[in-house]
This record gives structure tokens, C-alpha cells and sequence, in this order.
């Protein structure tokens, strides 16, 4: 019977982590930031955002907590906004994944994930929330089940780093041609004594290759944001200029540079990060107030 996270998911979670009967804050904070990390990916790619989505309707709430073992409930929220399609109905195709993803991990077949997200940049996402949320127990057995079911469903089976490595950014052609291509590279040069040498640090392939950025923090403007999980961009060149772009939240970075492009990337970051927060709710429109709930899950803390 698969789960609805509209009427509740429990985490049964015994061994070291809930043997008390309790949790350490830092681990309930982290479970709940990985889950709600992962539903938030699932929500971005597997709804056409054309649709009108509204991040906020994927909202996770605590809901209860009871103590056999450590037992934490999470619900989508009541607060359910108005969109031009039914969110309803893009609240069940994101259960669907929801559970397909959660049947992977009670398995353990972490390659199925490869045929669940043929793209390797929405892979790529999953595959991360994933590894974080199935990690964040650490090693302690878990039970998922739906509240309402009462049954258990799912169980959280280990998801070894190696096999996540070999799922990030894994792209296969199925043919190969030759082909010309005009690319530029950063290069480095390493002196010794009277002689140098030069080695090659990236390779871009000009307007078509993009790379990935994925910070795990920002320093800028004599603060540092430490995130919950690396803040993966997308970061191209178009023609003279280098590009760092962040769809989900609607950052972007331009300069001459690499350089350039990060230190504005970095500052427009945290101009939105700051200005959102200055806000109420009832102030932002409702593109503003998505970024603002999803820039507030990645940020861990600001230092």
C-alpha cells in the first residue's frame, strides 16, 4: 500500500538514533531537511512548471511525534495555495515518485534511479537528495509507513557512496561520431627553476558544453552561508561571458571571468537571500515567496 503524504508519513526509526525513545535535535533538523530537499527536487522535475507550481504547496510539516522508537510524522501542509492547475493533482504525480523512489531505497537497487531520471541533471539532484536523506540516520534501521495504512511500506537500505558517484553526471551515447568542435580551456602553468610546464584544469566546449557549481558555501560581504547540501548551478559561457545560474531560486551570476561570475553569483545571493527575509509572506508574490521557502531550506546557516 503506498504512502500519501497528504495524510501523513511516519519514520520509524529504532537502533542507536531512537533507542531512548527520543532524537537529537540536529538529527530531526537534518531528516526533516533531507526529506524536504527531496520532495522539493521531485516536485521540480517531475511537474512541468509551465503548470504554475507553487513550491509552498510541497511544504512538509512535523505533524506528531510518538515514542515507539523515535517515530516522527511529517504531512504535506493545510496551507495549500491556488495555482492554475489543480495542486491537488500535482501533490499525487509527486506521492507517485515519491514512492518509486522509496521502493528503490527499500531494495537498495540505487541503479533503478538511472531509469527512474534518464536525464543526468534531474539524475543528478535525485541522486543527491537521496544519498542525504537515506544517510541521515546514520546506519540506524528505519520503517516508513503511511499514517492512515498503519501497515509498513518501506525500509531504508544503505546507499553506498561509490554507487552514488557512479550515478552523478553519468551520460552514455549510444553512437559515437567524429566531430569538430571549437572549445577553450582554462589552463595552469607550473614553473620549476628556468622551465615550465602547462596543464589543463577545464575544458568548454563553446555554446553548447555547461558545467557544474556546486558550492557548499558563500562567503561574501564578510558573512558565510553554510548550506545544507551543495547548491548545484548550472554554469556556462555565452560568448564573452561566463554565467552561473540557479533556476530554482532565480540567481544568477555574469563577469568577464570565472572569478567575475562567482563573486556576482555570490552577491546576488545574498542580496535575495537578505532582501526575502526582510519581507513578510503577505508581501511577496507568490514566484517571490517560493524562493523564499526554498532558499530558506538550503541555507543551514548564515555566520
Amino acid at each position: 500500500m503506498q504512502i500519501k503524504l497528504e495524510t501523513g508519513i511516519s519514520l520509524k526509526i529504532e537502533g542507536e538514533l531512537g533507542k531512548y525513545q527520543t532524537l537529537p535535535v540536529d538529527a530531526l533538523i537534518k531528516i526533516s531537511q533531507t526529506l524536504q530537499e527531496l520532495v522539493l527536487s521531485i516536485a521540480k522535475h517531475d511537474i512541468n512548471t509551465s503548470e504554475g507550481i507553487d513550491f509552498n504547496n510541497f511544504k512538509l510539516e512535523l505533524t506528531d511525534f510518538t515514542k515507539s522508537s523515535a517515530v516522527p510524522r511529517f504531512e504535506f501542509t493545510q496551507r495549500l495555495l491556488p495555482t492554475i492547475n489543480d495542486p491537488n493533482e500535482q501533490r499525487k504525480e509527486v506521492n507517485k515518485k515519491v514512492n518509486k523512489i522509496l521502493s528503490i531505497i527499500t531494495t537498495g537497487e540505487y541503479y533503478k534511479l538511472r531509469e527512474l531520471y534518464p536525464n543526468a541533471a534531474a539524475r543528478n539532484e535525485i541522486v543527491e537528495h537521496v544519498y542525504e536523506f537515506t544517510n541521515s540516520f546514520k546506519g540506524s534501521p528505519v520503517k516508513i509507513f503511511g499514517v492512515r495504512e498503519g501497515k509498513v511500506t518501506y525500509k531504508i537500505r544503505k546507499f553506498k557512496s561509490e554507487v552514488k558517484n557512479d550515478l552523478l553526471g553519468e551520460i552514455k551515447n549510444s553512437h559515437k561520431e567524429k566531430s569538430n568542435e571549437k572549445a577553450f580551456a582554462t589552463i595552469k602553468i607550473i614553473k620549476t627553476g628556468n622551465k615550465s610546464r602547462t596543464q589543463i584544469q577545464e575544458v568548454f566546449k563553446i555554446g553548447s558544453n555547461s558545467l557544474s557549481y556546486s558550492p557548499k558555501l558563500i562567503n561574501v560581504n564578510g558573512k558565510q552561508y553554510i548550506f545544507n547540501s551543495p547548491l548545484r548551478c548550472l554554469f556556462e559561457k555565452e560568448e564573452d561571458y561566463f554565467v552561473i545560474n540557479n533556476e530554482l531560486i532565480g540567481v544568477i551570476g555574469t563577469g568577464l571571468t570565472q572569478d567575475d561570475a562567482e563573486k556576482s553569483f555570490n552577491e546576488e545571493f545574498d542580496y535575495l537571500f537578505s532582501r526575502l527575509n526582510s519581507l513578510n509572506d503577505d508581501k511577496l508574490g507568490k514566484k517571490l515567496l517560493s524562493s523564499k521557502t526554498i532558499i530558506n531550506i538550503i541555507v543551514k546557516e548564515v555566520i
